[in-house]
């Protein structure tokens, strides 16, 4: 309480920060949170649990499929509210919603309960505010947000427990962690990361602290335990591990991704050299070296002038926290990355959280720095000035998001998908007819239809150019294609997913595919097909 009462101008300016940035959110999301093939997996399977069916989704053939690729948090919180009426989509909006704004309360109010800088409080509020990724995820029906805010809130928790050594914010800080943990698997960096803290950071007796890391342990796996146990029990697998894989080949692309997801990271990246691997991986080892020469100096003027280099309010053990977290949630995705399969995506979105690590952990040992030398005050204008430069530049990028996706949305809850007529077609074809499509999630998110994959298309594997739909005979999609009657759904997004996999042979592709079958329906969106001799009258 005595914290609560000096800072209130700095807490009523993360809170207004806060307030921005969930009406941002709001403002994003106008036409829905963007839904592609993994919402609409977490959607449905909210939605098939509310009604009784249970924990996962149906298949085309009828039958039913446990979740196992996505551990079940962020459904079972969608299907709580949609216990009560409340429609799913807009439930993850209003996640999305304050989630956001929490998130940026969180972690500035935590950085300056635990540091005392006001300044490092809130450049930190407003660097996630502009952060255009994070506005992008936080835009969408995903899994991410609610993965964030628990996962940081376990780690702060834990900041917090070694500074007051009150159990209960153990055992809330072990609740989270195991909850982020429960929403992706890679939740297991926030679990790896507490330990350390608990290891490491603690000035209790080593018995004391392995008894701290137990009840935090217990509480973090066991609702992941239990999932695993559930799954096991009903023979069911999470991710199969892959045959024969080239390791060295993995490693590079691996490496490529990473790289080039740093440079995205980097501000004012139109005014950079444009972008090659070579150019990026020295200018990513130029920083590491900068940053392992400052971090010695910082040592050795806390060590020669005899001041507690590990004392929590230096900003040290919160910069090493998150840098510990990053190293963690890196070796996570990898091993992720290398033996399971199918491997996840290297993108931007599932790199997140890692960019707020390394952010908020530059800014922490700016404040380490600073405090090194507090004679000189003028250094602290170098992190501000950073940090504004850094959020200009992110904040023209973030505007352009949320401008574009509240006029038009994005993904299948855009403008231009709600528009479409084609939807109401497919629900109009009788039920006993199966469904193949190019875009199976799109039709499974607004008819509650489930479609088969083109098969070439889900395995990345070019066939013959002349070859009709239909006519493989091992091929099972195509076989109910021709012998049960099923509807060939190719939505324009074909062009784009032919061209990925044949290239220049992409049109003859295309125009073989649909040789001779029987037109049904063409429409702006797409097209219709049956095989001649089951065309609907």
């Amino acid at each position: 309480m005595k914290l609560l009462w000096k800072p209130a101008p700095v807490i009523l300016l993360i809170t207004l920060i806060a307030l921005m940035g969930s009406l941002m959110i709001y403002y994003s999301t106008s036409w829905g949170p963007w839904v592609y093939s993994d919402s609409t997996e977490y959607i449905v399977t909210a939605r098939n649990l509310i009604e009784g069916h249970g924990l996962g989704l149906y298949g085309p053939s009828g039958a039913f499929h446990p979740l196992t690729l996505h551990p079940p948090f962020y459904s079972l919180v969608l299907s709580f509210f949609g216990l009560f009426g409340a429609d799913l989509v807009t439930t993850a909006r209003w996640i999305d919603i304050i989630l956001f704004g929490l998130t940026i309360l969180l972690v500035g109010v935590s950085l300056y309960t635990f540091t005392g800088s006001s300044w490092l409080s809130i450049i930190s509020s407003f660097l996630l505010f502009s952060m255009p990724f994070l506005v992008d995820v936080f835009s969408g029906a995903m899994s991410e947000p609610l993965f964030i805010f628990t996962g940081l809130t376990s780690l702060f928790l834990i900041l917090i427990f070694l500074r007051d050594n009150r159990h209960i914010l153990l055992l809330i800080a072990g609740i989270a962690s195991g909850l982020s943990m429960l929403t992706r698997y890679s939740g297991l960096a926030f679990i790896i990361t507490g330990v350390c803290v608990l290891l490491f950071f603690s000035h209790k007796p080593w018995k004391k602290r392995i008894i701290d890391i137990m009840i935090y342990g217990i509480l973090s796996c066991l609702p992941t335990i239990g999932w695993l146990i559930w799954l096991k029990i009903q023979s069911l697998g999470i991710r199969s591990y892959p045959i024969n894989i080239n390791f060295w080949e993995q490693f590079i692309k691996f490496r490529l991704a990473v790289i080039e997801t740093f440079w995205s990271w980097l501000p004012f990246t139109s005014l950079l050299p444009r972008y090659t691997y070579n150019l990026a991986r020295n200018l990513f080892i130029f920083f590491l070296l900068l940053f392992l020469v400052i971090f010695c100096l910082m040592v050795w003027k806390l060590l020669k002038n005899r001041l507690m280099v590990f004392d929590s309010t230096t900003g040290l053990v919160l910069g090493l926290l998150m840098i510990a977290f990053a190293i963690a949630y890196l070796f996570i995705l990898g091993f992720s990355y290398f033996y399971t399969y199918p491997p996840p995506d290297l993108i931007a979105r599932t790199l997140l959280p890692l960019q707020i690590a390394v952010l908020l952990g530059i800014f922490s040992l700016f404040l380490f720095f600073i405090r090194a030398w507090q004679s000189a005050k003028w250094l602290n204008i170098i992190p501000i000035f950073l940090a504004f430069g850094i959020s200009i530049s992110y904040l023209h990028d973030s505007v352009d998001i949320v401008s574009q996706y509240h006029q038009y949305g994005s993904g299948y809850t855009s403008k231009a998908w709600r528009d479409s007529n084609i939807f109401n077609i497919i629900e109009q074809l009788p039920r006993n007819i199966p469904i193949i499509s190019n875009e199976s999630a799109l039709v499974l998110f607004y008819t509650g239809r489930p479609a088969y994959d083109i098969s070439e298309l889900v395995d990345k594997e070019p066939q013959n150019i002349t070859a009709r739909y239909g006519d493989d005979p091992y091929d099972i999609p195509q076989k109910v294609f021709r012998e049960n009657g099923a509807a060939l759904v190719l939505f324009n997004s074909k062009w784009s997913q032919f061209q990925q996999l044949y290239g220049d042979q992409s049109i003859p592709r295309l125009e073989n595919l649909t040789r001779d079958l029987s037109l049904y329906a063409q429409i702006a969106d797409g097209e219709i097909y049956f095989y001649p001799s089951t065309m609907l009258p």
